[in-house]
Order: structure tokens, then sequence, then C-alpha cells
């Protein structure tokens, strides 16, 4: 694949800080974008309020627009940039976030890359729950587990060297989900959107791999029927990998 400027724009910074952060990639959407969240997350009994962190699984799944997300030019644009042109996608979740968490990675990913991409749908800054990034820590091979910054550095998890965007509903986050990030000072119920992508696998490692942490795709038939030949590209190889033994 020959990639565009913008695209070896991203990939320099994705491979050296383990994050980009784009805005607006769905600014123009952002009003829809929140209803239908919200609408499959009640769908789902999820209560749109309270104290408690509380989410779902499968919510792009649950309805036919919020499925051509994952066609947006400019996403694909970008994740083509950092795992090549037929990355897999992998699914997806809306969970209402409350306080503050803990530092870590998502895991420990050294063969298949994957990719988290997430959408606040909220305006926020880093005082009051934006998400916190520790830019090339992707490189470190952290254990995928929380860490205990007090314990380990003597400092505070406020006190975490990282960096923070502010962000307005539509902008998105990309990074790899060996990179550790956190959110603080937020309050309840920020309204938070995550996408799963992974590189294709091409060898026997990284199908052994790849099989090994991804079970099985959760698309829906509305995700299936509506899908185009450029969408499947991106869901063929997990559903295929799911009917092998």
């Amino acid at each position: 694949m020959e990639l565009t400027q913008a695209q070896r724009h991203h990939q320099r910074l994705f491979e050296d800080f383990g994050y980009l952060h784009i805005p607006g990639v769905f600014a123009d959407d952002a009003d829809w974008i929140i209803e239908e969240y919200e609408r499959v997350l009640q769908d789902n009994d999820v209560p749109l309020q309270g104290t408690e962190r509380r989410g779902c699984s499968n919510v792009i799944e649950g309805s036919a627009r919020l499925c051509t997300m994952i066609d947006n030019p400019v996403l694909v644009e970008a994740l083509s940039a950092i795992m090549g042109d037929d990355f897999n996608y992998l699914g997806s979740s809306g969970e209402l976030m409350v306080g503050d968490g803990m530092w870590h990675p998502d895991g420990r990913f050294p063969i298949v890359r994957f990719v988290k991409v997430i959408l606040y749908l909220d305006h926020l800054t880093q005082d009051t729950g934006a998400l916190r990034l520790v830019p090339g820590s992707h490189l470190q091979n952290w254990p995928g587990e929380n860490i205990d910054t007090q314990t380990r550095w003597g400092i505070s998890d406020h006190e975490m060297p990282c960096v923070s965007r502010p962000n307005a509903p539509g902008d998105v986050v990309l990074f790899n989900q060996n990179t550790l990030h956190n959110s603080l000072n937020g309050g309840n119920a920020r309204r938070l959107l995550v996408m799963g992508f992974a590189s294709s696998c091409h060898s026997e490692e990284e199908i052994s791999d790849f099989k090994g942490r991804y079970a099985s795709p959760q698309y829906s038939d509305i995700m299936l029927e509506t899908a185009g030949p450029e969408r499947m590209r991106h869901l063929r190889q997990p559903l295929e990998l799911s009917t092998q033994k």
C-alpha cells in the first residue's frame, strides 16, 4: 500500500508515541451518534444517570446508522496507516464513566497489534475526565495490569507525566493497547464509545496469537446486512478464524 502524506504523518506519530488524536472526525455526526448511542444503551437496560460505572457491549452493532462509523474515510485512512489496509474490526462497547481510574495498559500485545478507538461524547478537559496517555509507553513492555504509581514511583496518579487533549464530541483518539492511559477528575456518566481493531494476521504465529485473544466476533445481522465490500474486508478474517478449530 502506497501511503499518502497524511498517512505517513499518522504512521510516524503512532509508531513513536503510541497514539493519535484526530479532532472533529465525527463532529458533523455527533448529535445523531449520541442519540443512537443512548438509545442502544437504554435498549440494553443501562441507565444513563447514576454514580456507578456501567455499560454494555455491541453498541455499534445495535444500530445500522452507528455501523456506518467504521466506514468513515478519515478513520479508515488513519487505521490503514498504522495497521495496513486489511485491518480487522473486532467490536464495540459503550460505557458511562465515573470518577477516577488507575493507570494501565489494556494488556500486553507483543505480536498482533491491537488498537482501541475511543470517542468521548462530552466536552472534557484534563481536569474534567479527558483521556490521559503516556507517550512512548507502548514500547516499554508493561504487564497488562493496573499500576500503583505511589508504590512504583512515589507519585500520585494525578502527578503521572502524560499528555491529555481537550475533547469535543466527534473527536477521536486511537491508541496502541500497550499504551499506559487513564482518566481522572471526571464526574459521573461521561459517555464513552469504544471500537476495537487489530492488524490482519499473515503468519501462523499471528493467527495463533489472535485466536488466543479473540474467540469470536459478535457482529450483528445489522452489521453484516448493511456491509459493503470495503466494510466486509475488515470483518472477513475474524469471521473466518472463528470457524477454524
